[in-house]
């Protein structure tokens, strides 16, 4: 997986040399494009090869921030996305960024991957924020059952994808939720306080909760701003979440923080109907609808509490305000799916 040459740790530290390592032909020059950084650093790069060929490509790389970079490291984010790209890319069902190089150092400090750059080859982006409709999200939750049927409980997870894992349990997310309902339960809805209780106390059950079966390979962070639609197709990128769960951590996640209250109030059974169909078209027997829609009404609150989570770090991870609109959003989805209702019923069993 390591290279002769060593990774770069940012866009200075790119080269040539590098480049043509990695991608196993000759790269006469590149230039940076642009770059940002977040959970991790991303660069676009505009390359040179022989006869005048060019090519854009995207490169991922460990964030610059410290803090960062460690939490990175000590989530195994970093490496998980990279052999993402390496072994399983080329396998999934759902369309994802072309892999060009992907490689990693044991530990998962030092990785880098090159992307096949999307904006280069006429992808759009942010589809749920810009151009949402319902086609769109049945679109979403048929790619979600192509992905989950063909690893559901599949044999592979005790060979060449034994290092598969469950999402993790951060000891910090409790102490963060914490942090968010002393600071700002006076200026939101009861739900939030709620919420918050019920995830301090209960925080090992609610992760028991969120992992029993049936398990499947699942993206994990399903977002709209980690999918792309490639004429009409929904992809996905942003793999560092990728896990072995229950499916409805796909699904919970994204009809909570992606689908608009109205159709969420007006047709929810009907859109989880959809993916159980789907599913169902996918070769899998399926769990009963009822114990499957309750598993997704819990999975909601996972993205419910990563948004809190957020909020109490401030203006660190986003900016408040943006934090504090999106949590309106999310109190209206999980009225609605009846989370909180459906978490206290399961929990009185711990």
């Amino acid at each position: 997986m390591a290279m002769a040459l060593p990774f770069p740790g940012h866009a200075g530290e790119i080269s040539d040399n590098w480049l043509s390592e990695a991608l196993g032909r000759r790269v006469l020059s590149h230039s940076v494009l642009d770059q940002h950084d977040g959970t991790t650093g991303r660069v676009a790069l505009q390359l040179e090869y022989d006869a005048g060929e060019r090519e854009r490509v995207f490169l991922k790389l460990p964030p610059a921030d410290e803090q960062q970079r460690a939490f990175v490291l000590a989530t195994g984010m970093g490496e998980r996305e990279a052999r993402f790209y390496a072994e399983l890319a080329a396998d999934v069902p759902v369309r994802v960024p072309r892999p060009l190089y992907s490689g990693w150092e044991s530990g998962g400090e030092h990785y880098a991957m090159l992307l096949e750059d999307l904006e280069a080859t006429g992808c759009s982006f942010r589809n749920a924020s810009e151009r949402y409709s319902l086609d769109y999200v049945r679109a979403v939750l048929s790619a979600f059952a192509k992905l989950h049927g063909r690893y559901w409980e599949t044999p592979r997870f005790a060979a060449d994808l034994d290092w598969m894992e469950p999402p993790p349990q951060h000891p910090i997310a409790p102490v963060l939720v914490a942090q968010a309902l002393e600071s700002h339960a006076d200026q939101m809805p009861p739900i939030f306080v709620e919420m918050c209780e019920l995830y301090i106390h209960h925080t090992d059950a609610v992760h028991q909760l969120w992992h029993r079966g049936p398990h499947t390979l699942v993206h994990g962070d399903a977002h709209d701003g980690n999918m792309f639609s490639d004429a009409g197709e929904p992809g996905f990128l942003d793999w560092a979440l990728l896990a072995k769960t229950n499916p409805m951590r796909d699904v919970g996640y994204f009809l909570a923080g992606t689908v608009q209250p109205a159709d969420l109030a007006d047709g929810v059974q009907d859109l989880f109907a959809y993916y159980r169909n789907a599913l169902e078209a996918e070769g899998v027997n399926t769990p009963p609808a009822a114990e499957m829609y309750r598993d997704c009404q819990l999975h909601a609150a996972y993205v419910w509490v990563g948004t809190v989570t957020t909020l109490a770090m401030g203006d660190a991870w986003q900016p408040v305000s943006y934090v504090t609109k999106t949590l309106e959003r999310l109190h209206l989805a999980l009225e609605l799916l009846q989370t909180p209702r459906a978490l206290k019923s399961e929990l009185i069993d711990f």
